[in-house]
């Protein structure tokens, strides 16, 4: 079988079998026609625009398929043979750019330029072209495909308009919070100075007054203070939340250094949870601190509490239990939401959300009477077991 080899810049053929062995030249006038029928089935079947340009600064279009004039607004290929190329290009630089690459080079791929419409309007179009020599004499013309890409250069310019709009408001939030957090820590700041001062002169009152009833006022008043010192600290807690990238914590060693700065008096903090890993906040460490600290404040006369692990292949639970009073069942959800029975409340509200930065949950499921039972459960892919190295 034979078959006809076609390089198109050079209009140069080879006859040769199906082996690829050369055969003899074809004439080059039966080569050119040859390619001119090549060139108009293609043009009458592909979805892009086709076009062949004669060369220079007066370029005018020499060919085109009926896709490019309908691309362009116009009914006919006919109405756009012989229009000045630079007429139809918005930028007449960049057609000027295009040919001078194209003559250099031999081609250009994915150039993207704007053309005119026959209603004025503008379009954008992805050119691939290449030089196409017409003779032995060094004559050639330009041949390519125009492909519309309006949709996606506007879809483009949105995205980058949006882009930089979400970039300007992410710089002005980030000022914004750089100053509410500078006049946040300069508050909280001037606040525990004065509130410090204000207790040292209650001290030094109660120590000159006899009167049990001021005595017991100053000892109110005393109490009151110790509870803005919490709310004003849980304020610069609250803040930290979420700021540094969670990473994998040690449960146990994390418990055991909670445990070491409360005063546990005759209270055991017993911890049985094995070689678990969990991906939390770095504040993590203040969960089982307000736990155990919520223990000892509300617990009564407990004497133990005890974390241990329950692990399934799903999740792990992080179990932590007294053996104090317990929590009333109406009040099981509401410790979490600052509807507090006693106290400020604020410890187990910021262990719920330290935790749920990484989707961790927590809940309280013991039964009055028999002690509480804090359950934290660690979804799939945030728990590790065993020697983990990071």
């Amino acid at each position: 079988m034979k078959a006809y080899m076609v390089n198109p810049s050079k209009i140069a053929y080879t006859m040769s079998d199906g082996a690829g062995t050369p055969g003899m030249k074809i004439p080059a006038k039966a080569a050119s026609q040859d390619y001119e029928l090549r060139f108009r089935t293609m043009a009458e079947h592909v979805t892009l625009g086709m076009f062949q340009l004669s060369r220079g600064p007066e370029g005018r279009i020499l060919s085109t398929n009926p896709v490019l004039p309908r691309l362009l607004g116009y009914e006919r290929a006919e109405e756009l043979i012989g229009k000045r190329t630079r007429d139809l290009v918005v930028l007449a630089g960049d057609f000027e750019d295009l040919t001078s690459e194209i003559i250099t080079e031999g081609s250009v791929s994915g150039r993207e330029i704007s053309l005119k419409r026959k209603d004025g309007s503008a379009i954008w179009v992805s050119i691939q072209a290449w030089k196409l020599p017409i003779s032995g004499d060094g004559e050639s013309v330009i041949e390519g495909f125009a492909a519309d890409v309006t949709e996606h250069r506007v879809f483009e310019q949105e995205m980058h308009y949006h882009e930089s709009e979400l970039n300007r408001f992410a710089l002005a939030l980030a000022q914004a919070n750089k100053k509410l957090n500078l006049l946040s820590s300069i508050t909280r700041h001037d606040i525990l100075n004065k509130l410090t001062g204000l207790k040292g002169y209650l001290e030094l009152m109660k120590g000159e007054v006899t009167n049990p009833t001021v005595t017991e006022y100053l000892t109110v008043q005393e109490e009151i203070i110790e509870t803005l010192v919490v709310q004003i600290q849980f304020t610069k807690d609250y803040q930290d939340i979420g700021i540094e990238t969670p990473r994998w914590f040690d449960v146990r060693e994390t418990i055991l250094t909670s445990a070491a700065v409360l005063p546990l008096s005759s209270v055991t903090v017993t911890v049985e949870t094995g070689s678990l890993w969990i991906y939390a906040d770095p504040l993590l460490e203040k969960v089982f601190y307000n736990l155990i600290e919520n223990a000892l404040r509300h617990g009564g006369s407990l004497t133990r509490i005890t974390f241990r692990a329950e692990i399934s292949n799903d999740s792990a639970c992080i179990l932590c239990e007294d053996d104090g009073c317990g929590v009333p069942e109406q009040f099981k959800e509401a410790i979490f939401l600052r509807k507090h029975f006693r106290n400020t409340g604020f410890g187990l509200f910021l262990s719920r959300d330290i935790l749920g930065i990484t989707g961790l949950s927590i809940h309280e499921t013991g039964e009055q009477g028999h002690g509480a039972r804090f359950e934290i459960t660690v979804p799939k892919g945030y728990f590790r077991t065993g020697n983990v190295s990071f």
